[in-house]
């Protein structure tokens, strides 16, 4: 049995001080960005961090007998409680209260093995199993509640195969000091798996991030294996390889979900989330070369709302824009995923519709849409109708460019609001818009 008091007199290691500058450098970054852009997910990053920094902090002093044990059972749980963090963080899982619970039995099991290890109890081989059962159900249970039916299968089968390994290691080498190591490569594993089942793009931070896991994981048997079979000395620098690798991955990752934010950004409307000016003019430069080339046709539906002016007026710029995110979403509801939609100024949107196939078809169109812009908007205990004109365009019929056709269309939709030309040219539509087109 080790003396529950431990000396104060402690022995600083050098060997572990390049990484704990490095991974002080780290979570420096790490608190940096949480500064600029707070996000759930990145204090989960930022905390693992830090029980990193304090695994190696810890691992800096040792001493000879209980001192050593003590340090050693400090830093184990350090990296436990890191694992546990970059589960959390790597899945981008929901902070619920199912997950406080299993999660948090998870951990307390596996912190509870590890000071018994420390401890030295003969029953710790039997409570390493229940440790990282309880580790693995955990882990298993608190991501059911999110993906109930293909996630959880896969959990509860790799589980059952991993504690086999686990208990048949400890079986056959009777490496009760090495129960830790299995329950570290079982959740770093994870956290790799985990990483890899967030990002399904497959971006290279995504991957670099999710291999690091695995190999941080493998880390573990791998050491224990080379300790007790061979007499080879790796570094300690060789080990902690695969964090560096880690937290490259999340870094290119962070940088990639920046600059598809900025993308996004520059290409799409703040207010309404649909594609701007500047990205529809691309797309619709993209579909009347597509048409061309395949000797099809497309449409190009212009949408103005007659009484948006007088809402802003009347109810004030919050309803407003609570109106055009409705007609945004009304209008996305109508048209197919091929086609685009885009907000191309303050009350007016534009509709692509490529390869057309019925004589009518944007016609037809133009009236669902009106049909579905007529309906009451209920806001703030107010009811509201975005009454709209619709101008219409068709390739090649009334323009073979981009601007030909929006300029055909804006021309078609002014001659509707008048009641002009336009309702000579399209009869068809006009007929079934006209009720649509009320300004009451």
């Amino acid at each position: 049995m080790l003396q529950l008091v431990v000396p104060l007199t402690l022995m600083f290691d050098y060997s572990s001080l390049p990484d704990l500058v490095a991974l002080t450098v780290l979570v420096g970054v790490f608190w940096s960005i949480l500064r600029r852009r707070a996000a759930g997910q990145l204090y989960g990053w930022l905390v693992a961090w830090v029980f990193i920094l304090l695994h190696f902090a810890i691992a800096l002093f040792g001493g000879p007998g209980p001192q050593q044990a003590f340090a050693l059972c400090l830093s184990e749980i350090m990296l436990d409680l890191a694992a546990a963090a970059f589960i959390y963080a790597a899945g981008q899982l929901a902070f619920t209260p199912r997950f406080k619970v299993y999660a948090g039995l998870g951990v307390v099991a596996t912190i509870a093995y590890i000071l018994f290890d420390w401890l030295s109890l003969t029953a710790v081989a039997w409570y390493f199993g229940a440790a990282i059962l309880l580790t693995i159900a955990g882990l298993g249970l608190f991501v059911e509640e999110q993906e109930p039916v293909q996630w959880s299968r896969t959990v509860y089968g790799w589980s059952a195969l991993v504690l086999g390994f686990a208990l048949g290691l400890l079986a056959h080498f009777k490496m009760q000091d090495f129960g830790a190591d299995t329950i570290f490569f079982v959740m770093y594993l994870l956290a790799g798996y985990q990483y890899w089942r967030a990002f399904p793009e497959r971006t290279t931070g995504a991957i670099t991030a999710a291999l690091g896991f695995v190999v941080w994981a493998c880390v573990f048997p791998v050491g224990v294996l080379v300790g007790t079979t061979t007499k080879i000395h790796v570094p300690p620098s060789v080990w902690n390889l695969p964090k560096y690798i880690v937290a490259i991955g999340i870094l290119l990752t962070l940088l990639e979900q920046e600059i598809t934010r900025t993308e996004h950004l520059a290409l799409h409307d703040p207010l309404t989330g649909l594609p701007n000016r500047r990205l529809l003019q691309d797309r619709l430069t993209k579909a009347v070369e597509r048409a061309e080339r395949n000797e099809a046709r497309l449409a190009v539906l212009l949408i103005d709302l007659d009484n948006f002016k007088q809402i802003n007026d009347t109810y004030g710029h919050a309803v407003g824009d609570e109106v055009l995110r409705v007609v945004a979403t009304r209008l996305q509801m109508r048209i197919r995923k091929a086609d685009t939609i885009a907000r191309a100024g303050g009350d007016e949107f534009l509709v692509v519709v490529s390869d057309l196939l019925q004589p009518h078809g944007a016609e037809i169109l133009a009236g669902k849409l009106m049909a579905d812009l007529n309906e009451p908007i209920i806001l703030r205990d107010s009811t509201l109708r975005a009454c709209a004109s619709i101008g219409v365009a068709i390739y090649p019929d009334d323009g073979q460019t981009a601007d030909a056709l929006c300029e055909k269309a804006d021309l078609a939709m002014y001659d509707q609001k008048r009641g002009g030309p336009a309702k000579e040219a399209a009869p068809k539509m006009m007929a079934t818009t006209i009720p649509a087109i009320s300004t009451k």
